[in-house]
């Protein structure tokens, strides 16, 4: 009996750690708000395992119900990267563990570690990652822009996450906000087949074939020698 959180990593690459959990626990779900997964994907993965996985909406996540299943038997929730990234199943952690309710992590790659890699950036050189939402009537929040700034100023790198609500967001709509900052780095699909990496300024890159989403977009601040020379090789 435990609640059991697997990442689906960065390109739907489960371990194989993850696939046993799978294929042994009595019910199987997938959330798909934090990063939207394809019907095929996940189609995919109920053969291998040989069990129907069901998608879970976020209320339902955010309730007992994983929990009270988990007091009688095996429960997996599938979680986009890595199960931890995302403060609400940190939260569903600490719910089911004071619930008397044993629960097992099984990690994966995470867009905060990828992303960084992909594009050549040295990973202790991030400050604080910020997160574009999608404009709604009323509600514009700027601060993901402060954060930038803040870490520029400090000379360090952003990843910058896109809103996946109610659709995920464009390349090009992110980049509209980013128009201040010098350069960026826009990431489609990555560790995906089709993956897409392309650098330069806002202005330069909204009249290129970026990819298709999810994006994650990376705005670097003074690149060391070693970054230059791997960010030069990005076509």
């Amino acid at each position: 009996m435990a609640l059991i959180l697997v990442g689906t990593g960065v390109a739907f690459d489960l371990t194989l750690l993850g696939i046993e959990a799978l294929k042994s626990c009595k019910e199987a779900f997938i959330e798909t708000y934090t990063n939207p997964i394809s019907q095929e994907l996940v189609s995919g993965l109920e053969r291998t395992i040989g069990k129907p996985i069901m998608r879970l909406e976020r209320s339902r996540l955010e309730s007992p119900y994983l929990i009270d299943k988990a007091k009688s038997a095996d429960v997996c929730i599938l979680a986009s990267g890595d199960p931890l990234t995302a403060t609400t199943h940190i939260t569903l952690v600490i719910e089911a563990r004071q619930k008397g309710v044993p629960v097992r992590v099984i990690h994966n790659s995470s867009i905060h570690s990828v992303a960084p890699a992909r594009a050549g950036l040295q990973m202790y050189r991030f400050g604080k990652t910020a997160s574009l939402v999608n404009p709604r009537p009323n509600y514009r929040p700027v601060s993901s822009l402060d954060v930038i700034r803040e870490n520029q100023s400090r000379n360090l790198h952003t990843l910058v996450l896109l809103d996946t609500e109610p659709e995920p967001m464009e390349a090009k709509a992110a980049l509209a906000m980013l128009s201040e900052f010098a350069s960026v780095i826009v990431l489609s699909r990555a560790g995906h087949d089709d993956e897409k990496i392309s650098h330069g300024s806002p202005e330069e890159l909204k009249n290129r074939d970026l990819g298709r989403p999810p994006f994650t977009v990376l705005v670097p601040a003074k690149l060391h020698p070693a970054e230059q020379d791997f960010i030069d090789l990005i076509k």
